[in-house]
């Protein structure tokens, strides 16, 4: 009956196991490192983002759109905006320290930046937790730094619950 009992607990251990790895977006992708914001000659080498880093004020219409693709993205289970900290770092102001550049790099390719970009490994280090490939796509990202700019900018306490 024991042996029945820890087969039982090892099968209902694998299979949560399993849906959490789905759940947080698994699939493989290639990467490619990604540029500290303090690197120039990093910064300088993403000139050919397949996207344009936002410029100017903020967009709410990309905002609005990032808002919706936090959630569905699951960033919300590891990020708020301004509600303090998480399993990851709370994002208020992450905008303002970070480029464009860095940040693309970290939504797309984690695994990448936290080998070889040396705050992305600060971060791993403090949180103890490395951040997950949620498949983004590239069209993704910019409305997700223009709803990150706009909570930032709001200053509100869990602005992205």
């Amino acid at each position: 009956m024991r042996k029945q009992t820890i087969a039982f607990g090892g099968l209902v251990l694998l299979i949560i196991g399993s849906l959490s790895l789905a759940a947080c977006g698994t699939a493989e992708t290639e990467e490619q490192p990604g540029p500290s914001a303090g690197d120039s000659a990093a910064v300088a080498e993403t000139a050919g983002l397949p996207v344009r880093a936002p410029q100017g004020p903020i967009d709410e219409q990309l905002a609005s759109r990032g808002a919706q693709l936090f959630k569905e993205r699951g960033c919300v289970a590891c990020h708020t905006i301004g509600g303090g900290r998480l399993v990851g770092p709370d994002l208020a102001g992450v905008t303002d320290r970070r480029e464009f550049e860095w940040f693309y790099h970290m939504v797309m390719y984690p695994d990448s930046m936290i080998q070889n970009d040396p705050e992305a490994r600060r971060l791993f280090a403090e949180y103890a937790t490395p951040m997950t490939n949620m498949n983004v796509a590239q069209d993704e990202v910019v409305p997700m730094w223009e709803h990150v700019r706009l909570e930032s900018s709001k200053g509100v306490k869990g602005a992205s619950q």
